[in-house]
């Protein structure tokens, strides 16, 4: 029997209302299409002020008597609704049974639970509250405008709560906290996210810690796209497509499921490329060891008390061995924790074996993480480039575990991260991977989707050129420093003494400004500064007696004294008859002009030139060096005040940071202004010429002496971690091991003797990152007193960009309110604004901003003659183009700032449209084209009969290969199949002979289609798809529609799953649970009837209850008839009054018992669909509103 038009229908489920039970079952109500409110209701003036979501279920249906398949069922969007501000959406989540609560929460499974959030929640959040407040180190990137964070309180237990929160707007506030049982401060970000919908339960939260804490109240997460459902709907074509085109261009590929109102929310004095952590290696040598009993078992952490560079850390229990890899803890192949290599955290899960107190070695490389501004690249994406694999060097080359690539598909932004070992890996691995070359900063790319045209694929990450690893620096002894009460000491006349062992010990000055004796060190007899070193460390109340002679020393200036011939400074005391070696000069000088044409900041600081006398008349500085004379008995002294120091200098060069089509199958090399090395150069420094020069002189003339007496007390000791140089020293970079302990740096502070277990350490001293000079206050008495540096990073150079890449947090943003500015590296200012059509144009800086994506790409510098330039550090005559170079411009990356509104979308009240809309996309837009999807391009048109039409006449459409047409009166009323027919092929349509047209109405009209049916080999954020197959028809973008269909596959009823069980469980299961019954159904020779028309897609259960009767229970339907071996088993549809199915008495054989079960499935020739039609907010623009959906497939013909 041939399945005829009419017999495809749509069917009601049980109810057609948006409660959270609408939909349910199929029931037998046809749903006529052109009835008014059939399946919606009127739009209210309150859904059109407000807006709302409308869910009704309904199911494609094969209404025969027998079981004919109906091949390659589909349904589409025919037409969308007339009004412009009513969308229509299908959906399905093919189960036949749920409701509008099961379907709700498929769609809303949009947004699904990712990863933790680096931070947790600060204190206690209410319930209603419209803002939350998190707790996070300073490097962790900001919460952006629009994103989705998930709170789970109590995860895992039975009491468990969720909510998502899509944020709105947030700031961050930098404090500082002071905890108990935690020496001095630490720094945290306090972030304010304010959320677009209240609080629905009251949040607990964790109080500062300056350790990373595992909250057992509030977790926090970020979210990833699970997009469980698929959609279609349909758009209007907006360019022409002609015969054999592989491509046609759609208006969108994103249809509106949940109404959402615009807002805009500035975003002001950010920073470009934002803040990341770079990975820095700072020890040298073998790996460090030490020992600990400290535990390692499930749920235990374990501080190194400095960070580690991945791939070094090992931690040996007797014979086991854990070892990291990729920011992972591994035993024998098994997973048992996690490092953050950047605070030296390791942390052990439940698959890590409980080892207690045994003792452990524990080895690693050391390292820091500082947090610095990223440096960014990107590969533009075009058409004629766009892939999945992707090539880029990056230089200056990324430190590990730093790099993050960013890039766009269809909207939405993946991350790929550097896990440490030079693997790229996303949240899911979907997302796609890629490796990076430390040595070479070479990138290969494998995206997990194809990036959108006109994006960019971004690159941000840390680099260590401007860092310097001086870990292997040999440290001096520790000394005792101290001021003594008086100065103007008179040399030969110092005397200390103190008790050691029961001793006397006894060290004197030589006169030449050394400490000899028991003890050594140095005096300035001019100042009466002491520093004294000794064998061992003292005890901590040591106290030193020292006796001396004094005299008060004279102090006097010459400004912008005169040069002699031979450049020479002669200058003339107040006073004669000079105290040997108490003469000391200070003087100023200027280096020679040292910028350059890279323009990089490095601190170049004029040097102030120290020099003293030597006993002997001569003035020495630090190095020994000659620099001048001064004549005791007159008082004259004679300087050579020019001289040469070393310098930090910079060298830069252009570097191939990957390639990029022109669009004429040329390919080009993109180079970057890069950094590749500091070094020091030997400068010349003078004397100032103008007024700006001065000389100081402190010395003591053979005056009367004083005695003078003082006491030195053991406390502090000093210590010069970078000595011989003047860089500073990265924070939280220095480990150094003194009299038996291990001494570490933590935001200026130092502390020794690290417990692995809490992370926490003895408060031993302080650290001046600018000058080196380490002070402690607590040691072991009596040990060596020479410290054994272990871990250092010193950095003296700003960091400079000649480009930008970055995104702003939210898009897309307001065209003309991107707002940038900076300084350059030589100290001018600049602030640009971008125009309404995205570009950035202003001296020296250009560039563009994409307002939907929020992509900024900015270059610093200008196009210059390139003749002329030959000699400049950045001339490449590969880099000229038509006579023209372009001159980079240094710009310090941390004054670079932008201010920007960003457009965001206030979702509705989840309780009034009974959909969650903070789980679904910010703009409530979701795809209904997709790659791999089947699309429809289809064109309808209308032709009409004259009036008075006459039987037989005939009307040529026009088109060929149609693929729907049909006949209508002036009403919209269709004709009657036996009043005309249609040849398809042609295109002609015939009026029958003899003709009656009595209840029509002329003028009669054809409605005729034609359309293409092809997969989707590719689909671009713009609207452009491209088609597996060529097109067969013209296509005119004023009439035509690309449809997305909803893939239902071949629709034929049939059972299956059949088998018999001894007891019944309650237990739905398609698979024998125990042992099978003795007797058996013969379904072979007489196997259960059903239909299309009547058979339920539902789970049975034959239940007897004697040796002969039985009852029949549905999963979804309950028990709903009884019968016997003895007579067929026919139960009634009420829906249409035929059986479900059918079984012959003939079939059950012998041997049943009570308590036997027969379990089989039946499959419908129906499917459920989900229609969600989305009001916005608007008014109304037609009367009457309607739309077409089309049920579609083929038959045996």
């Amino acid at each position: 029997m041939t399945i005829l038009s009419g017999d495809i229908v749509l069917l009601a489920s049980q109810r057609l209302v948006d409660t959270d039970d609408g939909g349910g079952r199929i029931t037998g109500r046809e749903i006529i299409s052109g009835n008014h409110n059939s399946m919606f209701p009127d739009i209210s003036d309150m859904d059109r002020a407000y807006g709302t979501v409308n869910m009704r279920k309904a199911f494609l249906a094969v209404q025969t008597d027998d079981t004919d398949t109906y091949y390659g069922a589909n349904a589409m969007v025919l037409l969308p609704p007339s009004d412009p501000s009513v969308n229509l959406t299908l959906m399905t989540t093919k189960d036949h049974n749920d409701t509008r609560d099961n379907a709700r929460n498929t769609l809303e499974r949009y947004q699904a639970r990712g990863p933790k959030w680096q931070g947790v929640l600060y204190d206690t959040q209410l319930e209603g509250q419209r803002a939350i407040r998190i707790l996070q180190r300073i490097e962790v990137r900001l919460p952006e405008v629009g994103e989705v964070l998930v709170l789970v309180g109590n995860e895992g237990k039975g009491n468990e709560v969720e909510q998502y929160v899509r944020i709105d707007r947030v700031t961050a506030e930098l404090r500082k906290f002071g905890v108990s049982g935690y020496q001095g401060e630490f720094t945290r970000n306090v972030v304010t996210c304010v959320i677009t919908d209240p609080l629905r339960y009251t949040f607990e939260g964790e109080q500062p810690s300056p350790y990373d804490q595992a909250t057992t109240k509030t977790t926090l997460r970020e979210t990833v796209v699970a997009d469980a459902a698929n959609y279609f709907s349909t758009t209007k074509m907006v360019a022409d497509a002609a015969l054999g085109a592989m491509r046609v261009q759609a208006k969108t590929i994103f249809t509106q499921l949940v109404p959402s109102a615009r807002s805009e929310t500035p975003v002001v004095d950010l920073t470009a490329a934002g803040e990341l952590g770079a990975l820095l290696e700072s020890g040298v040598g073998s790996p460090h060891t030490f020992t600990t009993t400290s535990p390692v078992s499930p749920s235990q952490g374990m501080f190194l008390g400095i960070g580690a560079m991945p791939g070094s850390v090992s931690v040996t229990i007797g014979a086991a061995v854990i070892t990291d890899k990729g920011g992972e803890l591994f035993l024998v192949g098994t997973v048992v924790g996690a490092i953050d290599y950047g605070r030296g955290l390791l942390t052990f899960n439940s698959q890590c074996p409980n080892y207690g107190a045994a003792s452990k070695t524990v080895s690693f490389r050391p390292a820091v993480m500082p947090s610095r501004i990223a440096d960014t690249a990107q590969i533009q994406i075009a058409a004629n480039n766009r892939g999945y694999a992707y090539t880029a060097t990056l230089l200056p080359t990324p430190c590990p575990g730093s790099l993050t690539v960013s890039y766009l598909a269809q909207g939405k932004w993946y991350d790929l991260k550097d896990n440490g070992r030079g693997e790229l890996f996303g949240q899911d691995k979907s997302y796609g991977s890629g490796l990076l070359n430390f040595t070479t900063g070479s990138v290969v790319l494998t995206l997990g989707a194809l990036p959108d045209v006109n994006s960019s694929i971004m690159f941000s990450w840390g680099t260590k050129v401007s860092y310097l690893n001086r870990a292997s620096m040999v440290l001096d002894p520790v000394q005792l420093t101290h001021k003594l009460a008086h100065e103007g000491i008179t040399p030969n006349s110092l005397t200390l003494t103190w008790q050691a062992g029961g001793a006397t010990k006894t060290a004197i000055d030589n006169g030449a400004g050394q400490l000899t004796g028991d003890a050594t060190g140095t005096i300035n007899y001019v100042t009466g500064d002491l520093a004294l070193r000794v064998a061992t460390l003292p005890d901590g109340g040591q106290e030193y007696q020292v006796v001396y002679q004094y005299g008060d020393p004279d102090t006097q200036r010459f400004d912008y004294p005169a040069r002699n011939p031979d450049g020479t400074i002669t200058m003339k005391l107040a006073k004669q008859n000079l105290t040997p070696r108490m003469v000391s000069l200070r003087w100023n000088a200027l280096y020679e002009d040292v910028k350059d044409d890279t323009e990089l900041v490095i601190a170049h600081r004029d040097p102030i030139i120290s020099v003293r006398d030597n006993g002997a008349g001569k003035l020495l500085d630090a190095a020994g060096v000659e620099r001048g004379t001064v004549n005791y008995t007159t008082g004259q002294i004679v300087i050579k005040p020019d001289g040469q120091g070393g310098i930090p200098k910079t060298r830069y060069e252009w570097r191939t940071i990957g390639t990029y089509g022109d669009g004429h199958g040329n390919t080009i090399a993109r180079q970057r202004w890069t950094l590749v090395e500091i070094y020091y150069v030997q400068a010349a420094y003078l004397f100032p010429v103008d007024d700006s020069g001065w000389v100081e002189v402190e010395y003591r003339s053979n005056n009367a002496s004083s005695a003078g007496q003082d006491t030195v007390k053991a406390t502090p000791l000093v210590l010069d971690i970078t000595p011989r140089n003047g860089e500073a020293i990265l924070a939280n970079s220095v480990r150094f091991a003194l009299g038996g302990s291990v001494y570490v740096d933590r935001q200026g502070i130092l502390y020794r003797n690290i417990d692995p277990a809490t992370g926490a350490g003895e408060q031993a001293g302080t650290l001046d990152y600018a000058t080196g000079k380490a002070t402690v206050t607590v040691w072991n008495p009596g040990a060596a007193p020479v410290p054994a540096l272990s871990s250092l990073v010193t950095s003296l150079v700003a960091q400079t960009v000649d480009e930008v890449t970055f995104r702003t947090p939210g898009a897309p943003i307001a065209p003309s309110s991107l707002y940038l500015s900076g300084n350059t590296a030589d100290g001018r200012r600049f602030e640009v604004t971008a125009n309404g059509d995205g570009t950035i144009t202003s001296t020296d800086v250009s560039g563009k901003v994409d307002y939907q994506t929020g992509v900024v790409s900015v270059r610093f510098g200008r196009l210059v003659t390139a003749a002329g330039n030959e000699a400049k550090p950045w001339y490449d005559p590969d880099m000229v183009v038509d006579g023209k170079i372009w001159r980079p411009l240094s710009v310090v990356a941390d004054t670079i700032r932008f201010n920007a509104v960003v457009y965001s979308y206030l979702p509705l009240d989840a309780d009034l449209i009974k959909l969650d809309p903070v789980r679904l996309p910010s703009d409530g837009r979701v795809p209904f084209i997709r790659k791999g999807y089947i699309v429809v391009v289809h064109s309808t048109k209308r032709s009409a009969f004259p009036m008075g039409v006459q039987a037989g006449q005939q009307l040529n459409t026009g088109r060929e290969r149609l693929a729907y047409c049909r006949v209508e009166d002036k009403n919209g009323k269709e004709l009657s199949p036996q009043l005309y027919s249609v040849n398809m092929n042609s295109g002609m349509v015939t009026l029958a002979s003899p003709l009656s047209l009595t209840g029509y109405v002329e003028p009669l009209t054809v409605v005729h289609r034609v359309e293409d049916m092809s997969l989707a080999t590719d689909v671009e954020i713009s609207g452009r798809i491209t088609l597996a197959r060529p097109l067969s028809h013209n296509y005119e973008a004023a009439d035509t529609l690309v449809s997305s269909a909803l893939i239902i596959g071949d629709l034929w009823a049939r059972y299956g799953k059949l088998f018999d069980q001894r007891t019944w469980t309650n237990n739905w299961s398609d698979f024998l649970i125990g042992d099978p019954c003795t007797a058996e159904y013969n379904d072979t020779d007489f196997p259960i009837v059903v239909t299309n028309r009547a058979t339920l897609q539902e789970r049975w259960a034959i239940i007897f209850q004697t040796t002969t009767t039985f009852i029949l229970v549905g999963e979804h339907v309950g028990q709903i008839a009884i019968g016997d071996v003895n007579t067929d088993f026919a139960p009634i549809n009420p829906n249409n009054g035929q059986p479900y199915f059918r079984l012959d008495r003939r079939g059950w054989g012998a041997g049943w018992a009570a308590g036997n079960v027969l379990r089989f499935n039946t499959y419908a020739a129906n499917y459920p669909i989900w229609f969600i039609r989305t009001i916005l907010q608007s008014v109304a623009a037609v009367d009457t509103d309607r739309f077409e959906a089309q049920l579609r497939g083929n038959v045996n013909r």
